[in-house]
């Protein structure tokens, strides 16, 4: 898109803009009322304020220009397409290729919600891109262990139940409520932005008090993967009998711009049969990448606001769910990806992880360009594991606000090498 273009857009969309400018100055002078006056503890920095309002203005355009290029068509070309291990060649493949894109859970911005406890945030533009992405990642996990790889979108009752628990209610298990309060855990406030490690261990935090789904989630740390600790987990404590796993490996792939020779590797992780996709994006930007066409990300881009669907209004038995599916997706070049990023698989059975670990060694993890380390077993130096991380939290676990205190949330990026700090 060029700058002419872009200069029309904003000169076409003066008047929202605009009133984005007086929010969030009002907004900020409210704050600092609230802080000097009425003696608040809450720590609004000036630059947080400014970063909202770069968000919002950027947020407006892409509102307006989201899904084009400067021609008004698709960036796709015709060739072969990758989406998370199903190889598609272009035209001829284009009406299979969509229904697989389409299939696909779509989580974007949305406004109007039920106000996150705690606080006035009842939307989460400008900030909540990361949260959206790790809800698109683990919604399509949920339905490759619900159905399969091949599933389409068609209604079922398994389907449905699975978009409720990400609606916009603070009674959904995934709801992007549940994920800030998440967040907070890891010192992220409630509106401040994630990172790929952090979302990643908002979901494994929310999957531990849900061992229904019988989905075991575990976040690699440090670029270094342990087998033996991974199978521990992943091993029924009663049965020893395989819990299906979601593994999140986050990665850093260079320090300000990510390393030529990571891209291959990367590419190489969407073919493989247990991908379920990656969470990054580019530097102030979130995505959701689901394959590749040359050496383009593609991407589903949770950059558009849409109006909250409320649980009150809605027939939850048959969720109207239109607006969460979509068949616009976009390309990233290589070069303006964020060297932050977290890749996802899925392993329904020991043999599933068996199969990813060989494939890994194979064409991940050897020579120069190896993404991260891994071994059979625990280093001698390393802490064993514990079957209950989570043990010291409330059993009586609930999605209710009201006692939400993030006072003692650090305002700085906890993750250490994330870069991705806006959305």
């Amino acid at each position: 898109m060029s700058v002419r273009h872009i200069l029309t857009t904003v000169s076409n969309n003066a008047l929202p803009i605009t009133v984005a400018v007086l929010a969030c100055g009002t907004v900020y002078l409210l704050r600092k009322y609230q802080y000097r006056v009425m003696g608040s503890e809450t720590n609004i920095s000036l630059e947080a304020t400014l970063n909202t309002l770069n968000n919002t203005i950027n947020n407006t355009i892409n509102d307006y220009t989201a899904g084009f290029t400067e021609e008004g068509k698709s960036c796709i070309q015709d060739g072969v397409i990758e989406v998370l291990g199903r190889s598609y060649s272009l035209p001829e493949d284009r009406e299979a290729y969509e229904e697989d894109v389409e299939s696909f859970l779509w989580f974007s911005y949305r406004r109007n919600f039920r106000a996150i406890g705690g606080t006035q945030f009842t939307s989460d533009r400008g900030w909540g891109c990361m949260l959206r992405c790790i809800q698109m990642l683990y919604s399509h996990t949920l339905i490759r262990h619900s159905f399969s790889r091949d599933w389409r979108w068609k209604f079922c009752p398994k389907y449905n139940a699975i978009l409720r628990d990400f609606l916009d209610d603070p009674n959904g298990l995934y709801s992007i409520q549940q994920i800030a309060k998440a967040g907070c855990s890891a010192g992220k406030d409630v509106g401040t932005w994630f990172g790929p490690n952090t979302a990643a261990q908002s979901i494994r935090v929310l999957s531990e008090f849900h061992k229904d789904l019988n989905l075991n989630v575990q976040v690699v740390m440090d670029n270094f993967m342990c087998i033996e600790d991974i199978v521990f987990f992943s091993s029924n404590e009663h049965t020893g009998e395989w819990v299906p796993l979601l593994l999140l490996i986050p990665l850093r792939l260079g320090l300000s711009e990510c390393n030529n020779i990571y891209m291959e590797p990367i590419k190489a992780c969407f073919d493989l049969p247990h991908n379920v996709g990656a969470v990054g994006g580019r530097p102030n930007s979130a995505f959701y990448f689901i394959g590749y066409q040359g050496d383009r990300l593609l991407y589903l881009d949770p950059h558009v606001t849409q109006e909250s669907l409320s649980p009150d209004s809605i027939d939850l038995d048959r969720i109207p769910d239109e607006s969460y599916h979509t068949r616009k997706v976009d390309l990233l070049p290589w070069e303006q990806l964020d060297p932050s990023i977290a890749l996802a698989f899925y392993c329904r059975t020991r043999n599933d992880f068996d199969e990813l670990c060989g494939e890994l060694r194979a064409d991940i993890t050897s020579g120069p360009s190896s993404l991260f380390e891994m071994a059979e077993e625990r280093p001698s130096y390393m802490t064993p594991p514990r079957r209950h991380p989570l043990d010291k939290l409330p059993e009586n676990y609930t999605a209710e606000y009201e006692d939400l205190n993030t006072e003692d949330a650090a305002d700085t990026d906890s993750d250490g090498f994330e870069i991705i700090s806006n959305s």
